[in-house]
């Protein structure tokens, strides 16, 4: 159900910077895929990120002027947003390279069980080797695979 309804947006540069939280989770070349947090937990961090980066501009103003407003709502406010955003609307965020790929409907499937409320990684690659297969997938000696994809990798462990 998360699956149908989750938009999937590419990783730009320009996002990168707009969201900086995103910056730091997208540095591991493995990590191919992002989601924030949804339902009540997700509401509740977002809100509080928001909330808490605008006291923490507000008491930084008087000191650091607008540069000390601003970059307390651009470091934690824009990660609040979105995760409030992603309550209602499910956003999982993928590598530019990966948004290509002929993989991506495997990467979706991935964020998407995330987001249905599975946090173990082990629980989320459990149930896509019991949906998919690296021959389901024809991923056997494809040039097309990028050779760090993690889904080709987890998929040949047994």
């Amino acid at each position: 159900m998360v699956a149908g309804e989750m938009r999937t947006r590419r990783l730009t540069p320009g996002l990168r910077l707009l969201i900086p939280s995103l910056l730091v989770t997208s540095l591991p070349r493995n990590a191919i895929g992002f989601s924030f947090d949804r339902g009540r937990t997700g509401a509740l961090v977002g809100a509080g990120l928001v909330g808490a980066s605008v006291v923490l501009g507000t008491l930084l103003y008087p000191v650091a002027g607008l540069l000390g407003a601003v970059l307390p709502v651009w470091l934690l406010g824009t990660s609040g947003a979105v995760m409030l955003l992603s309550v209602r609307t499910p956003i999982a965020f993928v590598k530019p390279l990966c948004y290509g790929c002929r993989l991506l409907p495997v990467i979706k499937e991935h964020e998407a069980i995330h987001l249905s409320g599975v946090e173990s990684d082990e629980e989320v690659w459990r149930l896509m080797k019991s949906r998919h297969s690296t021959d389901s997938l024809s991923l056997g000696g494809d040039p097309s695979i990028c050779w760090f994809c993690p889904i080709a990798k987890r998929l040949k462990e047994h």
